[in-house]
């Protein structure tokens, strides 16, 4: 696609995998591929100084929700390979009928021999659902149905969003647009959070929130 959300880079590994609160490795893991399949968010070029795409964000974020309800990654791609057939598109993580439809192939799926495996042992269909449909709430789509806006949930309750019309797609507070990175630069310089929350505009909470998630430190 010829569009700036697939095909530009808005952040390093390391970084889309603290702002998803995703384990790192976790996260290299997806972008990079397992032995036994290939790469499950559509990055750019890995040696790229920021190969996180804006979609790779969002494809993150949703399979951390099936992750968290009981779907196991390292199984999954020929799961995606599936519902890539049924939806007839590519970017199947960030298709607005995952949550429904998408979810019952998955599942129908894990029933198969080239499903064994694909879901946790007792994991229930309507708690994965549940889990993906809530995490579906925070991506924005545009009329093509294509994802133009993600809200963090990790930064909650600060919201914080990305959107690639502002700040060329780098995390930004909803509010007063500062980026959460100039926000954290600050903090590590040595200004205090009350200075901080000041030069911004933002609440103390906020600044308390982008030491926190950026620095690994409370403010």
């Amino acid at each position: 696609m010829d569009d700036i959300r697939f095909t530009e880079g808005i952040l390093n590994l390391a970084q889309a995998a603290r702002h998803l609160r995703v384990p790192r490795q976790t996260f290299h893991r997806w972008a990079r591929g397992y032995p036994r399949g290939g790469p499950l968010l559509h990055v750019v070029d890995e040696r790229a100084a920021l190969p996180v795409t804006f979609i790779a964000l969002a494809e993150a974020h949703v399979l951390e929700a099936l992750r968290t309800a009981g779907v196991v990654p390292q199984k999954i791609r020929p799961a995606l390979n599936e519902l890539q057939r049924e939806f007839g598109r590519e970017y199947v993580l960030v298709a607005p009928e995952l949550a429904t439809d998408g979810i019952d192939v998955l599942w129908d799926f894990s029933k198969s021999r080239a499903g064994e495996g694909l879901i946790v042992g007792g994991t229930n269909q309507h708690v994965i659902k549940e889990i993906v449909a809530d995490h579906m709430e925070y991506i924005a789509f545009d009329r093509n149905n294509l994802p133009e806006q993600l809200t963090l949930t990790n930064w909650q309750p600060s919201k914080v969003i990305v959107n690639m019309r502002r700040s060329f797609g780098q995390p930004i507070f909803a509010g007063t647009g500062a980026r959460v990175a100039d926000v954290a630069g600050m903090m590590k310089a040595g200004e205090s959070a009350e200075t901080v929350a000041d030069e911004f505009g933002l609440d103390i909470h906020d600044v308390r929130t982008a030491a926190r998630i950026l620095l690994g430190r409370a403010a």
